[in-house]
This record gives C-alpha cells, structure tokens and sequence, in this order.
C-alpha cells in the first residue's frame, strides 16, 4: 500500500449500550472505533425504539479521528433535523491505583457474562496469568464510583487472605475502568457452613471492616478457606456493636436459606 492510500474507515463495534426503552430519555453506548474506545449519548426522541436497539444499522457514521471522546445525537428543536456534536472530553478514571499491572480493556476477550460489568475473560498477555479471570470494569461514569470503592477495598485486604487475588487494573485508552481478579473454583455458601463464614467475618472485623453486604453469595467457599466477594460497600472503623450487628445479619441471612433450620416456605404449613 503507498503512503497515498488510506486504511477504510473502522466499523464501530458495539461494546456496551444502555438503551431507553421509550426513546423518551437518553441513550448510552460504548463503541469500539479501530483501537480506541469512544462514547455516544442519543438525546430523547432523536431515534425510535428499532434504531435505538440497532445502532450499527440506522445511526449516521461516526468521524473515524482520533481526537474525539464522545459524540453527542440530538434534534432541532425547529427543523427536527439531527444535530451531532462532537467532543474531546477527558473522562473519569478510577483514582485508586495500586497494582503495578494494568491490561487494556480491548485485550481481554469476555468469554462468559456474569452481571452487566462483571465477566470471565481470558487474556493473552505475558504478565497476567494463564486462565479465566474475573473483570469488574465500569461500562459508563456513573458505574465508576462502585469500582473505585471495590479496587479501594482490594488495596486494603490485600494481605488479609480473606479476598481473591488482585491480578491488576483494567484500562480503556490510559484511563483506568477496572480490575481483574483471579477465578477461583468454590461454592456459595450455606446454612451448614455458618460457623466458616463467621469466622471470616470475624477476622474482617478483627481488621476494623466491615463487609456492608453479607448476602450468601458474598460468602466464597473454596479449598483455601472463605473468601468475600462483592467489597464495594466495605466500611472502615468497625465498632464492636456494628460487628456484632454484622454478625447477627450474617447469621440470619444463612440460616434462613432453603432447606436452613430459619427457612419458611409456604409448604411447610401444609
């Protein structure tokens, strides 16, 4: 190819989308443009609800430069015709950085969905592992501030035992979105494993923390012990009354799981 010749321009790949289901409020998508990712905000009334759920069919294309962040699609107000506005806006990052790896975001290949910002993912980089791992990455701003307490709270147990492995930080375009932690194989907890999971939780107390959402879920049972996902609500300062509280709810929460001596049912008055 000579140097007069140009590359075609990059077909947007639709990475995420938050869509209104009445077209009435904006819309949100996370495109990826060739090596970059880029942001789109379609205003209310500016598509119906078939373009909206199909933005590669029926939206305009976007400039293939560089040096824009997020395009903007709205109508005039008089004419109704679509109006695009176009911006190179330096967006949010995480704050937290502590881990000395980081992996682009574009070179994690999804390979299961676990919730709308979690997922398994693999990588083909020599400095993470080999395996699946799991992403917890921000898709838009208002999902950065979860992640932000979470690599916080990483930070803070990370030579406690009582976590999975913090393998590093998950960047889009320099900016950090995420982490990546390691997959580890276990089992939610249950009503037969109360006395386990109280024990970890003790010694999260013992620390001055407490976890802020014991859900049994939250309660790994691996063949190394207790781990405690989902930190995002990881509170500091732990009081002895707060810790037992803590406690308490824990207690509940298990044994009032199906086939728990607190389990009630509508079958069982029958």
């Amino acid at each position: 190819m000579s140097d007069k010749e140009t590359l075609p321009p990059a077909q947007p790949i639709v990475l995420s989308m938050k869509v209104s289901e009445t077209g009435s409020s904006e819309s949100h998508y996370r495109l990826q443009l060739g090596k970059k990712v880029k942001y789109l905000v379609v205003g209310p009334k500016v598509f119906d609800r078939d373009a909206l759920a199909s933005p590669i069919q029926f939206f305009p294309r976007l400039p293939d430069s560089k040096d824009w962040t997020v395009a903007h699609f709205s109508r005039d107000e008089i004419t109704g015709d679509l109006k695009i506005s176009i911006l190179n806006r330096t967006l949010p990052s995480v704050k937290c950085h502590w881990h000395h790896t980081r992996v682009d975001c574009l070179d994690l290949e999804k390979t299961k969905s676990l919730t709308a910002t979690d997922f398994e993912a693999v990588s083909h980089s020599t400095t993470l592992p080999r395996g699946t791992m799991i992403a917890k990455m921000a898709r838009f701003e208002w999902e950065l501030p979860r992640i932000e307490r979470e690599t916080k709270a990483y930070q803070l147990l990370q030579a406690s035992g009582l976590t999975l492995r913090f393998l590093g930080h998950i960047t889009e375009n320099g900016r950090i979105i995420g982490f990546l932690l390691e997959k580890m194989e276990g089992q939610p907890a249950g009503w037969k494993d109360l006395d386990a999971c109280r024990d970890a939780l003790g010694k999260l107390h013992r620390l001055k923390f407490l976890h802020g959402d014991v859900y049994q879920k939250n309660f790994l049972l691996t063949e190394q012990g207790v781990k405690l996902l989902n930190l995002e609500r990881l509170e500091g300062n732990a009081t002895l009354q707060s810790s037992l509280k803590e406690s308490m709810q824990l207690t509940s929460e298990l044994l009032n799981q199906p086939g728990g001596p607190g389990f009630f049912s509508r079958e069982n008055i029958f």
